[in-house]
């Protein structure tokens, strides 16, 4: 039929064409989770991301970490004394203050510290300003808000993955993600993202120092290492050039997520493993590196060995000395139950694993926190001393292969630019298992297909015409399989609500479909005066915009409002409206209007061919 050579009709088969090839995405690898959960459909949805009902995922209640501190000023003039400490408390804990209360008549204040402290280690940073009265371990609705809105950005911008947080009490959120293990979804989350750029052992920048942080990019081709480019603000280049003028071949050391209050117990046997451009300082209780040019830098993160097998007295008595100063206790080295159980009660134990192939050095590097160290090169040291500013640096990571090095990257990208005003701990961690799975997917492949048999049913005993059933259910397929690939090129999860969106978006189609025919019919009818199915189709457009704009209204206010579950099924349903009405349902109107066109034509003929018979 001269319809199938329509622009409007070879563009829906086009994209629908494309819509199956984006869904199939044959030049993909089949994810083993997806397979697992279900089957052989995964074969043939390689495109898709699907929600936890279908495939599982991980839950994970992440612990926020702050603490509300009671300070008693000892000075004359509160408010000077007051704004000093907070000066002291950021330079050395490396997080933002945050004031909750302040009385000057009374000389207290009240102060969010969104990291774990101690009396011994606030009373050193003060000195004679003030005493510490009290310290509780909450946190403010506004910051466990704010937190809540990061991580989101973070992990889910445009609130099409399926994931959720929900806060549970004052210092606990549930955070669920499909298709995640706990170890993927514990790196989306990230840390919190504090920066801090050392030059001449000194702290020069900070993460506030950061404007933007540019896309990762490959060192050279086929090298480990990626280059991830940011962006200082004019004060922070201001310093970065002051500091840096004439200094030649100087380090620059970057970290993020230094564990500044952590002491590394490391296994005194990989000192045998330590490369030239390491070194340990048995007085400092700190690793050194050393730079092509010679030049030595601290690694700052205080550091003591042992044997495996049993915690060294000097091991024991540095972590006793440091009780109250330091909290926590990493471990780098397979140390057995009874040398962690002789490590004092004071400290928080972690295990630091070493990672498959993982040097050393960026074993010992990860642990600490060092990202990159960067040198000072003769062109750049005489640039700055001319009084030129230099806003962008670069921090290079080198890993096992580049694809390891360039996702590290691209999740450091992401926590750098959302930082986090609080520490955060995993304080359990959930595999979710499918739900739902290979058998749902049968159950519902086999009850789509009985939709389809009883739509075209109902839809041929209505018009009896067989054609105009077919074309229904194909503009019912088009619109399903469509939706599927612009989920696909916007990656949104496919679950339960999703699920329910499509179900309304081919209902609706079906109803003005029926809307679309019943109005041609009536313009065409052999007995009707005038023929106008032009008009006929505009009418019923016309209802059929009102109908959706409605629809989309309603849709548009629950995706704003809502979130996780609501804003999937809000967001798919609003997609699958406006591919049916801008694409799908015109061409249905041109199919429909060309086959009780040519329906009316031939009846028209048959019975002027009666009556030309008759008369002779």
């Amino acid at each position: 039929m001269s319809v199938l050579r329509e622009r409007r009709v070879l563009l829906m088969l086009l994209v629908a064409f494309l819509s199956v090839m984006l869904v199939w995405s044959p030049w993909k690898e089949v994810d083993p989770r997806v397979e697992e959960a279900i089957g052989w459909p995964s074969e043939y949805t390689r495109g898709l991301s699907f929600g936890v009902d279908i495939v599982g995922g991980s839950r994970i209640i992440l612990g926020l970490e702050a603490y509300h501190v009671t300070f008693k000023i000892d000075q004359e003039n509160v408010e000077n004394a007051w704004s000093l400490m907070v000066e002291k408390l950021e330079d050395n804990l490396y997080v933002s203050i945050k004031t909750i209360s302040f009385d000057s008549s009374t000389g207290q204040a009240v102060a969010e510290i969104g990291r774990p402290v101690t009396s011994d280690m606030l009373e050193e940073i003060i000195g004679d300003l003030g005493t510490v009265m009290k310290i509780e371990e909450t946190i403010s609705d506004a910051t466990r808000d704010e937190v809540i809105s990061i991580l989101e950005t973070r992990v889910d911008p445009y609130g099409t993955l399926g994931v959720q947080f929900r806060a549970l009490g004052a210092n606990l959120v549930l955070f669920e993600a499909a298709g995640l293990s706990t170890e993927q979804a514990k790196t989306l989350l990230g840390k919190p993202g504090r920066l801090e750029i050392f030059f001449e052992n000194e702290v020069l920048l900070r993460g506030e120092d950061i404007v933007s942080v540019g896309a990762p990019y490959p060192s050279a081709p086929g090298s480990q290492t990626v280059e991830l480019p940011f962006r200082l603000t004019n004060d922070g280049a201001t310093r970065f050039r002051d500091a840096a003028a004439g200094k030649a071949n100087y380090p620059t050391v970057i970290y993020v997520d230094r564990p500044s209050d952590s002491i590394v117990l490391f296994d005194s046997d990989i000192l045998s493993e330590l490369p030239a451009s390491l070194v340990y300082d048995t007085s400092e209780k700190m690793f050194k590196g050393m730079t092509e040019q010679g030049m030595e830098y601290p690694i700052n993160v205080s550091a003591v060995g042992s044997d495996v097998g049993e915690l060294s007295s000097s091991a024991r008595q540095f972590l006793e000395n440091q009780v109250g100063l330091k909290l926590k206790v990493l471990l780098l080295g397979d140390f057995p139950d009874e040398v962690v159980e002789n490590i004092p009660s004071d400290y928080e134990v972690e295990n630091i694993s070493r990672l498959t192939d993982e040097s050393v050095e960026d074993w010992i590097e990860r642990a600490c926190g060092l990202k990159s160290v960067v040198t000072i090169s003769p062109s750049l040291a005489s640039r700055l001393a001319s009084g030129e500013v230099t806003k962008e640096l670069v921090i290079t990571i080198t890993r096992a292969s580049q694809e390891e090095a360039m996702n590290e990257a691209r999740n450091l990208r992401l926590v750098l630019s959302e930082r986090l005003p609080v520490n955060i701990s995993y304080e359990s961690e959930t595999s979710i298992d499918a739900r739902l799975g290979t058998e749902f997917l049968r159950e519902a492949i086999i009850a789509g297909m009985a939709a389809l048999i009883g739509v075209w049913a109902l839809v041929y005993f209505r018009y009896r015409d067989i054609l105009i059933g077919f074309s229904i259910i194909a503009t019912m397929i088009c619109e399903l399989v469509i939706t599927l690939g612009t989920a696909s090129v916007l990656h949104w999860s496919i679950g339960l609500p999703e699920l329910g969106g499509l179900i309304i978006v081919i209902g609706t189609g079906v109803d003005h479909q029926i809307i679309i025919t019943d109005e041609i019919l009536r313009g065409g009818l052999p007995e009707a005066k005038t023929v106008n199915l032009r008009g006929r189709v505009s009418r019923a457009f016309g209802i059929i915009f009102v109908a959706v704009a409605t629809t989309v209204a309603a849709m548009a206010m629950l995706a704003w409002l809502g979130f996780g579950a609501m804003r999937g099924f809000a967001i798919i349903t609003i997609a699958g409206l406006l591919i049916a009405v801008f694409l799908t349902r015109p061409v249905y109107a041109r199919m429909a209007s060309a086959i009780i066109g040519w329906r009316h034509s031939r009846a028209t003929g048959i019975l002027r061919g009666r009556e030309s018979s008759q008369k002779k």
